[in-house]
């Protein structure tokens, strides 16, 4: 159903529903007491009507008041809902005193309950005490002390018509926190997924340009004295290249929703980066021991020992003029950990000024619950150690 009709349902219907319900027992009030001197109209179907037309006129005006009002009570619920429980005391003022009975005006139970969704509460409990009182002292005004068992049914009916909206809305109110609370952890979430793509796409590019950098420097320079080893740089150049493009696309294959192109990156690779360090004319050493073992380790574990080992290696290749690099793969059942030493000078682990290879190398490490550590080693060189849990990593 489109809005716009539910929207004219919600107003309608109370007005429509109220004013059949009002008007009928108004009437039905007047025809069974007996009214004087009716009009025209009304004595066709109740000639024992015996009280003023000025009492029918009025009784009826009063019954049609509040459902009229009902109209505008989400506008201004509070004081039309005053309104339309003044027009309801009245009319009960009316027939109580005039022909000792009282019609059912429902349409203050449609504003008491409109007005505490809309949070007009203390209008509401106002509204409801005012009417709940007003036959009573009309009664014993009237010495019609028998009548006051009709407040037995309105009194259950009053205490229905407060509670029941507070209800409604609390858990109105619990369902949208409950959505607010759901959209800021998709938020959240989605943040998370981004900056794990920065981070993806960061250790990639940087590892991969940084190669292709030096690869390309060591061509330029060998170009004429020995073509060989150029043509070598280039072909490592190439290789380099397309590695890196399949990475690339694996992760905007994520962004995508695609499946990913390629497996992610673990243990088994570490390898690769050793053979690439050493086309830099740096020789690496690879140790692996303990609960090292491919099979034993988490997959969101390795891909942090890889990125970590990457980044780290790229930074050495880039800042250190190391010679030789060491990376030490180790742990337990618990705990994993990644060494990666090196013998060179300068800022080896700081790709950028603002040491954001540092940063997102220590990111990784905490996202999984581990801790990270870089540094100058106490005799020369720098040394980056990451240690990350083996349970509850994914």
């Amino acid at each position: 159903m489109p809005d716009s009709r539910r929207s004219a349902l919600r107003v309608w219907v109370p007005v429509v529903l109220s004013a059949l319900i009002q008007l009928a027992t108004t009437f039905t009030v007047l025809v069974t007491h007996g009214v004087r001197s009716a009009p025209p109209w009304l004595q066709h179907h109740a000639p024992q009507i015996e009280q003023p037309a000025a009492v029918v006129v009025a009784a009826l005006v009063l019954a049609l008041a509040g459902p009229v009002l009902l109209i505008w009570i989400r506008r201004r619920p509070g004081p039309v809902l005053i309104a339309i429980a003044a027009s309801a005391v009245m009319g009960e003022a009316l027939l109580i005193v005039v022909v000792g009975a009282v019609a059912f005006y429902i349409s203050v139970i449609f504003g008491v309950v409109i007005a505490v969704l809309h949070g007009a509460r203390l209008w509401a409990w106002i509204a409801t005490g005012v009417l709940w009182l007003t036959p009573i002292a009309l009664y014993a005004l009237t010495l019609q002390a028998g009548s006051l068992l009709l407040l037995v049914p309105w009194t259950i009916v009053s205490i229905l018509v407060l509670v029941l909206p507070e209800v409604a809305r609390n858990r109105r109110a619990w369902r949208a926190q409950l959505l607010h609370e759901a959209q800021a952890r998709q938020a959240q979430e989605a943040q998370a997924e981004r900056v794990r793509i920065a981070r993806e796409l960061h250790d990639v590019l940087a590892h991969s340009l940084s190669q292709i950098n030096v690869q390309a420097s060591v061509g330029l320079h060998l170009f004429d004295a020995q073509p060989e080893k150029a043509a070598d740089a280039l072909a490592s150049i190439k290789d380099t290249s397309k590695q890196a493009l399949g990475e690339v696309r694996q992760v905007l294959g994520m962004l995508r929703g695609d499946a990913p192109l390629a497996p992610e990156r673990g243990l088994a690779d570490l390898d690769a980066l050793i053979d690439d360090l050493e086309a830099h004319g740096v020789e690496g050493v690879l140790r692996m021991s303990g609960s090292a073992d491919v099979g034993r380790v988490p997959a969101a574990v390795q891909q942090a020992v890889f990125r970590i080992t990457q980044e780290s290696l790229t930074n050495v290749t880039r800042h250190a003029a190391a010679r030789t690099v060491s990376v030490e793969v180790f742990g337990d059942d618990d705990r994993l950990t990644v060494r990666i030493s090196d013998d060179g000078v300068g800022a080896a682990s700081a790709p950028s000024p603002d040491g954001r290879g540092l940063l997102g190398m220590r990111e990784r490490a905490e996202l999984l619950g581990g801790t990270f550590a870089a540094g100058p080693r106490a005799d020369g060189g720098f040394q980056v150690e990451a240690s990350l849990p083996l349970r509850g990593a994914s």
